[in-house]
């Protein structure tokens, strides 16, 4: 199966899925990820805001800023290329392109080493750390430059093995759903 077929299938399968499972999912998903001593230890995390078809990530960004964090959130600024900018307050996010929440343009770049954490969505993802994002390759170019572990957040019933991958597609350390947090490598 091609990345675009697989792409469309998980689509579907994602407009199918019980609202209910897909809270309570989220909840478990967030709740490993912050009793989780790596982001618990962590000074500066990079997280996504996720749209309705992936991870509420609300409770992590809430939690972050709450204990002081450094918040790292994604703003894409061309075609493919995505930078990491901090936010201090929910309210720093505003729509941007496609109407996804990102921070505003005044908010501070955080260099991409300077991170401990990143928290990466997925169409689907799998046990042994491959991925497979929307197309855009915003991460497969952001990831390389970072040095932190690298977690994907995934519902369990989107996880599959059978995911095709290509050499620029980064491998995530950690996969995160609602059983818990599994090791990729």
């Amino acid at each position: 199966m091609t990345k675009s077929e697989l792409r469309a299938l998980i689509a579907q399968q994602v407009a199918a899925l019980p609202p209910d499972y897909c809270r309570e999912a989220d909840g478990a998903i967030c709740r490993h990820v912050l009793d989780w001593e790596v982001y618990r230890q962590a000074k500066a995390v990079f997280c996504y805001v996720g749209t309705d078809r992936e991870i509420d990530t609300r409770p992590i960004l809430r939690d972050a800023l709450d204990r002081g964090k450094v918040l790292a959130v994604p703003l894409c600024v061309a075609k493919g290329v995505m930078e990491a900018r901090q936010i201090r307050s929910l309210e720093n996010l505003v729509p941007g392109k496609y109407g996804i929440l990102e921070p505003g343009p005044d908010c501070p770049l955080v260099a991409p080493e300077a991170l401990d954490l990143a928290l990466v969505p997925c169409s689907t993802g799998s046990r042994s750390g491959r991925r497979l994002g929307y197309g855009g390759g915003y991460y497969d170019r952001f990831l390389p430059r970072t040095t932190c572990p690298k977690a994907l957040l995934c519902r369990g019933r989107l996880v599959r093995e059978d995911i095709p991958t290509e050499d620029h597609d980064q491998l995530m350390d950690f996969l995160v759903t609602e059983e818990g947090l599994t090791s990729c490598r």
